[in-house]
């Protein structure tokens, strides 16, 4: 399981085109030999789709794609001659901007296979900062193709994001490409995309700098973001102090000297929020889902029987399919919420290697038993086993799926705070 938070241009979507594969007479091979390429590379699939060929239905869920911030769409499938393939078309009506070259450089690496190649009508382009591709419907050219821009897809994605910046260093690369949006839009793409951000305010000036108290400037880790602190010697100090201000997770002052004054600014790092993986799709995960936001969590459903899955789960979190799919840190919780589920033992065993400082698994000591007997025959010991909240929750008497949600959230702030809380598995 990865415990290295991936920047936000890694986040990524794979969109299978098919009517077979939409009506479960085919499997999604494509989808999946692309997805684990695109994890191999660095990249983190937060979403996984499949969807007819329809192409009012393929232009929705682009544009739904888009709108979540995700910055890398890969559809595979109709992108050929037959009368159904109407991929390309649905992509070019939602990109504002096309990439022919990038569609070029993928029908050429499978020309050097297959002169069928010639046939992909595959299109790449742009919607704001999110970068779409078409591949082929093949496992084997689909593959191929993606390998053939995986070099450059990050650096598309960096010249999308405003990183405009070539060459040695003039002293103003930082200047982020004009994108429409005011400081606190700006600010709130950017934490929902998962970001961690620095909003530099000017707080205080002496003599006659070119800054004025109240001027904001927001920055991320590779640069500037939006606005400014008056001049390019202010704005590249805050540049070079975002870093150290976002490692060391507190706000700091900092006091910018030019020829004509000085300016103290107030350095607040926004965090990302701690991750809350809930896993199965359920009743009580759906109000996990809805609730855990409210007190500060970003929520994220495992759940890799997609048939469970409902729109009112995806319009609540992030839908993956597997724990692999989630960065785990120390901060990080997760709740098992179906004892019956396949592989409980191993997602929870994968969890006990991680960082997380929170492994809950609901159920009764005789529904959970036989998963701890088998963990134990993993050869885990019982330290690491005590890790494991089961039952998990509050003791609120709770019975209906609300009541269990608000009982396992009740134990998280419990958990957060060291409180003692009245836990179900302590009485």
């Amino acid at each position: 399981m990865s415990e290295t938070r991936v920047e936000p241009r890694r986040s990524a979507a794979v969109v299978t085109v098919s009517d077979g594969v939409a009506q479960g007479v085919r499997v999604d091979t494509s989808g999946s030999a692309v997805a684990a390429l695109l994890g191999r590379s660095g990249f983190v699939v937060g979403r996984r789709e499949v969807v007819p060929d329809e192409r009012d239905r393929i232009e929705a869920l682009l544009r739904s794609l888009a709108a979540d911030g995700i910055r890398l769409v890969i559809t595979t499938g109709g992108t050929g001659l037959g009368p159904r393939d109407v991929t390309p078309e649905a992509t070019r009506f939602v990109i504002d901007r096309e990439a022919p070259g990038l569609a070029e450089e993928m029908r050429a690496s499978g020309r050097g296979s297959t002169p069928m190649a010639a046939l992909s009508r595959g299109v790449a382009g742009s919607l704001g900062s999110t970068l779409f591709l078409n591949l082929p419907g093949s496992e084997r050219g689909a593959v191929e193709s993606l390998s053939a821009l995986l070099p450059i897809i990050p650096h598309a994605l960096d010249l999308l994001a405003g990183q405009t910046a070539h060459g040695p260093s003039s002293g103003h690369e930082h200047t982020p490409e004009p994108t429409g949006r005011t400081i606190e839009e700006e600010m709130a793409a950017r934490r929902a995309a998962g970001e961690e951000v620095v909003l530099a305010t000017a707080v205080r000036t002496e003599g006659d700098p070119p800054c004025r108290v109240g001027q904001k400037m927001l920055l991320g880790r590779s640069g500037a973001l939006a606005g400014t602190l008056g001049c390019a010697e202010f704005d590249d100090a805050a540049v070079s102090d975002a870093p150290s201000v976002l490692e060391a997770r507190m706000p700091a002052s900092r006091t910018y000297t030019h020829d004509l004054g000085t300016v103290e600014v107030f350095m607040e790092p926004l965090l990302r929020r701690p991750i809350l993986i809930v896993v199965s799709a359920t009743p009580v995960a759906l109000n996990l889902l809805r609730w855990s936001k409210d007190l500060g969590f970003d929520p994220v459903l495992v759940e890799p029987r997609s048939e469970r899955i409902t729109a009112q789960h995806r319009a609540a979190a992030q839908v993956v399919a597997s724990l692999d799919e989630v960065s785990v840190d120390s901060e990080t919780a997760a709740v098992h919420t179906d004892h019956d589920a396949p592989g409980v033992p191993e997602s929870v065993a994968a969890l006990i290697s991680s960082q997380a400082r929170f492994i809950g698994v609901m159920g009764s000591t005789r529904h959970v038993g036989p998963h701890m007997e088998r963990l134990r025959e993993m050869g885990l010991s019982e330290q690491e086993l005590a890790r494991i909240r089961t039952p998990v929750g509050i003791d609120l008497g709770a019975r209906t799926a609300e009541e269990i949600a608000l009982s396992i959230l009740a134990g998280l702030v419990a958990d957060r705070r060291s409180a003692g809380g009245g836990w179900l598995d302590q009485r």
